[in-house]
């Protein structure tokens, strides 16, 4: 801090402006006398001039003093009223005022000076805000900033890999990451685990987190005068398998961190690199593919009239492998930074769907009455709102490997747990998608009730973590973490799965790991217990064929065709002649393809008697099944 140069010149301009107003409000003093005792006593007489100039010098040492803290600590975004210099213009008047006054003997003139200056301070600027905020035009251009197109009635959101699922909750890598820590070395007791995030590598899912030095040597003295304390690297946990044991990535010299005071300061680097002018927002670790570390930054400015309104402006990605970081600023989309996951942060989704959904529909645009309605909550018609909680902010994965942020609507009424559509947001561009057809179901609290009361938890009572919506064998699937909590973090106990339009605890499927629960959910699905409705989106695949081995399995009856290498499991439900099916009798049907050998059968069809006995066995896979 007390060799960094880049503040002065501003805070040096400011304190002069300061002085000045400051100079202005003195001179209106009346002149004054002072008596001075002494051997022979006199009077001096202080004129309107020297009080001016006394004003003016202690305003220049105060502001200078506050300007700099202001500039350097708090970084003011210079966009907006005055040219965009609002913020240390506000410092100016604030020192300027009150030294003023109090040299000027509190003359009729200074305060009314004062005054003027105050309310041209701060009316402008409200004047800006209105005219750009006010009124059904200014809410049609706020909806329209998230770039949302509406999905037809019958589209789903994009399908989740259902076989890269995060199993690991954040509170279950906290604790995995501190066990690696005290592998190597002294690490344990110089750093600590900075924030986890969650990201793709390659990918498969790890939570990523840089080791930040904690002792006051580090973090207190070096950075104060000019110097960066370096760290060796930082942790990977693995996402996707809770058994993955957590690594240890070192050999680099990372020196910009989140928290961290004057030179080590991440957003004081990108800040004096030029970008102040608008907000460093959404400060995220990721590992490129190479598993180098990097700093992402979102450059949010304002949208309209300088002043309201967020739109990403560049995304700052800033190399911190080498002890000197390498800040480049991208556009966004910009293939460079396609393993990027977070371009857009979930604040700045949960800002836009909230202003869509007031402001996007046909009666908030209709006139200003209706929009003035709206804004003060007086009416709710054709409003929504994003629901509340965290779920779907975790971050969902395509199977085309691209990342999504699924923000459920419901209405404006804070009794309503029903779901009217679902936003789905690209996280590494701004858009998005509007999915009108999916609705009718709840979201929140009472689907963690209704997963945590599932028959397979009752003796356990494991806490339910990270309930996220996802698009699971066509089907709009809640999916939640069981887990057990523990001092510092929590561990893993299973993964659940529930079809949203068909909340009843006995239609969760509940599994230790995630292919018996994928199973269980696969063949709830295909019963269509409870309501659940296959859709046309479910990837529904046709078989037909001679049975080779059929045999009992629970409740229901598993079978083999020839020349096929799935297993078949088939109920009463699906099929009520199923207990009477025999070795060799042809059969055909349908089953949701969970990319498996073991399959839950969706329709069953006996086509024709068999012999009582066949002996050939499977021979070879059959020709590639026909997807319906």
């Amino acid at each position: 801090m007390l060799f960094d140069l880049h503040f002065w010149p501003t805070a040096l301009l400011f304190a002069a402006l300061s002085a000045a107003f400051a100079f202005w409000l003195g001179g209106t003093a009346s002149a004054t006398s002072s008596s001075r005792r002494g051997y022979d006593s006199d009077k001096k007489e202080i004129s309107p001039r020297n009080l001016a100039i006394t004003a003016a010098i202690i305003t220049f040492v105060i502001d200078l003093l506050l300007q700099r803290i202001n500039l350097y600590y708090f970084q003011p975004n210079f966009t907006g009223s005055f040219f965009g210099y609002f913020s240390p213009l506000f410092v100016a008047l604030l020192v300027a005022i009150p030294v003023g006054l109090l040299c000027s003997g509190g003359s009729g003139k200074a305060i009314g000076r004062s005054v003027v200056a105050v309310l041209i301070l701060f009316i402008v600027p409200l004047v800006q805000i209105s005219f750009n905020s006010i009124g059904p035009d200014n809410a049609k251009r706020f909806a329209d900033l998230p770039n949302i197109t509406i999905a037809k009635d019958t589209d789903i959101i994009p399908p989740t890999d259902e076989q890269h699922l995060v199993q690991v909750t954040p509170k279950m890598a906290e604790l995995k990451a501190r066990t690696v820590l005290s592998s190597k070395g002294n690490y344990s007791t110089r750093y600590t685990i900075g924030k986890l995030t969650l990201q793709a590598i390659k990918g498969h899912r790890y939570y990523a987190a840089p080791l930040v030095p904690t002792n006051s040597n580090d973090t207190f003295w070096t950075p104060l005068f000019g110097g960066r304390t370096e760290s060796p690297g930082y942790v990977l946990v693995d996402a996707e398998d809770k058994e993955a044991h957590p690594q240890l990535r070192d050999g680099f010299k990372i020196t910009l961190y989140e928290d961290m005071p004057w030179g080590m300061n991440l957003s004081r680097f990108a800040y004096t690199a030029g970008y102040d002018k608008g907000e460093l927002a959404n400060a995220t670790f990721e590992v490129d593919d190479e598993f180098q570390p990097h700093w992402s930054i979102t450059y949010i400015t304002p949208a309209f009239g300088d002043i309201v309104g967020s739109k990403i402006s560049k995304v700052l990605l800033i190399d911190v492998a080498t002890a000197e970081p390498k800040l480049t600023a991208y556009e966004q989309g910009a293939p460079e930074i396609k393993w990027v996951d977070r371009v857009v942060s979930s604040d700045l989704i949960r800002e836009y769907a909230k202003d869509w959904g007031l402001y996007g529909q046909a009666y908030s645009q209709s006139s200003f009455g209706a929009w003035l309605q709206v804004f003060l909550g007086l009416s709710k018609q054709d409003a929504m709102t994003p629901a509340d909680g965290d779920e779907g902010q975790l971050l969902s994965y395509t199977k085309d490997e691209h990342s999504i942020f699924i923000v459920p609507m419901t209405s404006r009424s804070s009794t309503d747990h029903g779901v009217i559509g679902v936003l789905a947001f690209e996280t590494d561009k701004n858009k998005a998608v509007y999915y009108p057809g999916l609705r009718g179901f709840n979201h929140g609290g009472s689907v963690t009730q209704t997963m945590f009361g599932a028959r397979e938890n009752g003796l356990q009572k494991y806490e339910v973590e990270n309930l996220e919506l996802y698009n699971i064998y066509g089907h709009l699937t809640w999916v939640a973490i069981y887990t057990k909590s523990q001092s510092l973090g929590s561990t893993g106990a299973a993964i659940g799965f529930m079809d949203a339009r068909s909340q009843e605890v006995s239609d969760v499927a509940y599994g230790t790991d995630l292919q018996s629960a994928l199973r269980e959910y696969a063949t709830k699905l295909a019963q269509g217990s409870n309501g659940m409705q296959t859709t046309a989106a479910s990837e529904v695949v046709s078989f037909e064929g001679k049975i080779w081995r059929i045999a009992p399995n629970g409740a229901s009856w598993r079978f083999q065709i020839v020349g096929d290498n799935h297993y078949y499991d088939a109920t009463t439900q699906v099929f009520p002649g199923t207990p009477l099916l025999r070795d060799g009798d042809r059969v055909s049907g349908t089953f949701i393809d969970t990319r498996q050998p073991q399959v839950a059968v969706r329709e069953l069809r006996m086509v024709g008697n068999g012999a009582s006995s066949v002996s050939p066995a499977p021979v070879s896979p059959a020709a590639p099944v026909e997807k319906q």
